[in-house]
C-alpha cells in the first residue's frame, strides 16, 4: 500500500510539472515579434534616408561651387556653362528634395507610432530597443531642426526643436553641439556676408548666405524692389540685400548690399534715399 501512495504521489509531482511547462513561457508574444520587425524595418529606412540627404546636401554644395564659378567666369561661353549646370543641379536637387519629403513623412509617422507601443516604465532602465528609438528619434529631430533653417532660415524654430529633444534625450552630444551651433549661426557673419556681390540673383544669394528667414523678406511693389534682412545681433540689427528687376533678363538682381548694423526701419528709409 505504501508503494503505491509512493507511485501516486510521484506520478502527481510529474504532472504538475508538465503542466507548469506547458503553461510556461513560450517565446516572443505576436506583438513583440511585430515590435522587432517594425523596429528593424525602420533601421533599414532609416539608412535609406539618411542616404538620400546625405545625396541631396552633396547636390546643394555642388550648386554653391557652381555659382561661385558663374560669378567668377571671365568669358560669355564660361558664363552659359556655368548656368546650364546650375539648372541642371536645381531640377535635380528640386526632384531628390520630394523624395526626400516623402519619406521623412513616412518614417517620421512610423518611428513615432513604435515608440508609443513600447513605452518606457517610469523606474526602470530602458531596454536596448528603447534606448535605440531614442536616438533615432534624436536623429530624425536633427534633420527636421536642419529642414527649418534650409528650406525657412528659422534658426529660432530650430532651437526649439533642439531643445525640445534634449527633454528626452538630455545626454545625446549631436542634439547638444547642433544646439551650439544653430545659437551662432542664427546672427549672419561678416565674413561669410561678403561673399554676397551686386548682379546675384536670387538664387545665387541664397545659395551662399543661406536660406533667409521668410519673415525677413520686405516686398515693395510700388518700387519693383524686395529686400532681404538677415540678423547680425540679438538687439534687430541686420545686413541687408536688396533686389530689383534686370531689365534685360527679367530677373531680380542684387543692386545694393549693406552688412551695417542698422535696424530694418532705418534700411527701408535708406534704401528710398
Amino acid at each position: 500500500m505504501r508503494r503505491t501512495s509512493e507511485g501516486i504521489w510521484v506520478g502527481c509531482v510529474l504532472l504538475v510539472a508538465l503542466i507548469l511547462v506547458a503553461c510556461g513561457p513560450s517565446g516572443p508574444s505576436k506583438q513583440e515579434l511585430a515590435l522587432q520587425e517594425e523596429f528593424e524595418a525602420l533601421q533599414e529606412m532609416q539608412a535609406e534616408l539618411n542616404g538620400k540627404r546625405q545625396e541631396l546636401a552633396d547636390l546643394k554644395m555642388e550648386l554653391v561651387a557652381a555659382v561661385v564659378e558663374e560669378v567668377e567666369a571671365e568669358t560669355e561661353a564660361g558664363e552659359e556653362e556655368a548656368v546650364e549646370e546650375e539648372v541642371d543641379l536645381a531640377s535635380a536637387i528640386v526632384a531628390l528634395e520630394e523624395e526626400v519629403a516623402a519619406m521623412t513623412d513616412e518614417y517620421g509617422g512610423r518611428l513615432v507610432d513604435a515608440l508609443n507601443a513600447n513605452p518606457m516604465i517610469e523606474g526602470e532602465e530602458p531596454t536596448e530597443m528603447q534606448r535605440t528609438l531614442i536616438v533615432m528619434k534624436s536623429d530624425e529631430d536633427l534633420a527636421l531642426a536642419r529642414d527649418w533653417i534650409e528650406k525657412g532660415g528659422d534658426y529660432k524654430r530650430a532651437i526649439e526643436i533642439y531643445n525640445t529633444a534634449l527633454l528626452i534625450d538630455p545626454d545625446n552630444e549631436k542634439v547638444m553641439a547642433a544646439l551650439a551651433e544653430a545659437e551662432i549661426a542664427r546672427y549672419m557673419r561678416a565674413e561669410l556676408f561678403e561673399q554676397a556681390k551686386k548682379g546675384m540673383t536670387q538664387e545665387q544669394i541664397r545659395a551662399i548666405l543661406g536660406q533667409v528667414n521668410l519673415h525677413n523678406i520686405r516686398e515693395y511693389p510700388d518700387r519693383g524692389v524686395v529686400a532681404w534682412f538677415y540678423p547680425t545681433s540679438e538687439e534687430g540689427d541686420a545686413a541687408a540685400v536688396w533686389f530689383r528687376e534686370n531689365k534685360k533678363t527679367g530677373e531680380l538682381e542684387a543692386y545694393q548690399i549693406k552688412f551695417e548694423e542698422v535696424s530694418v526701419g532705418e534700411a527701408e528709409a535708406e534704401e528710398g534715399s
